[in-house]
């Protein structure tokens, strides 16, 4: 007589992975392509992945305050420009990047934008932004960073571009920074004041 099989399942995993199946079938209908920030606005390109224009790219230039949360998506391709420009000089390959999070060359790069160039095993990222020198800024653009490739730290800029497209997609749809409230005056005492002084002037 064959003894049974018995297969032991983690629910929590088990969850997980259904969730992550209906995550993958959701499919998105723009993909973006660019993302720039100035003065706290955002402006962006994306393609379309649905529909009869499928293919075309379009551009916007949003309106509304930028949340800080994709102000600090942002700030996290700082280390990665940095690194692009050979500032770590006296750091391997060993590096962890983390580290070189907190050396103060990174204090000087600031990345503004960020571009995706190419289609599928050629797709590459284009980080551009400036670092400050002794006589001002210097604006430029990093080397290209293939995101099948090669590059030192690909897995984590891949994680932080994944996160920084998040955030570009939620301010497309309205994710912006908290807008002040309107502050309501109510003058009805003060007009009563004044009439009830009206009145009695008028009696005496």
């Amino acid at each position: 007589m064959s003894k049974e099989k018995v297969i032991t399942i983690n629910a929590d995993k088990f969850l997980k992975a259904i969730d992550n199946g209906f995550a993958n079938q959701v499919s998105k209908e723009v993909e973006i392509k660019s993302a720039s920030l100035k003065d706290a606005l955002c402006s962006y390109s994306y393609e379309l992945l649905t529909g009869k224009t499928k293919g075309d790219g379009l551009s916007r230039n949003g309106k509304h305050i930028v949340h800080e949360d994709l102000e600090i998506a942002f700030d996290k391709f700082d280390v990665f420009l940095a690194h692009l420009d050979d500032a770590f000089t006296g750091n391997d390959n060993a590096t962890e990047l983390e580290r070189l999070r907190d050396e103060p060359e990174t204090e000087r790069y600031f990345v503004n934008s960020f571009s995706i160039q190419g289609v599928e095993e050629n797709r590459s990222l284009v980080l551009s932004g400036y670092k400050d020198v002794s006589n001002g800024v210097i604006k430029f653009s990093a080397p290209k960073v293939k995101l099948n490739g090669s590059y030192l730290y690909l897995i984590q800029l891949t994680a932080v571009l994944d996160n920084a497209i998040k955030e570009v997609e939620l301010y497309m749809n309205g994710k912006s920074a908290p807008q002040p409230e309107q502050v309501h005056m109510d003058f009805a005492s003060e007009d009563n004041a004044f009439e009830n002084a009206k009145f009695e002037e008028e009696a005496v």
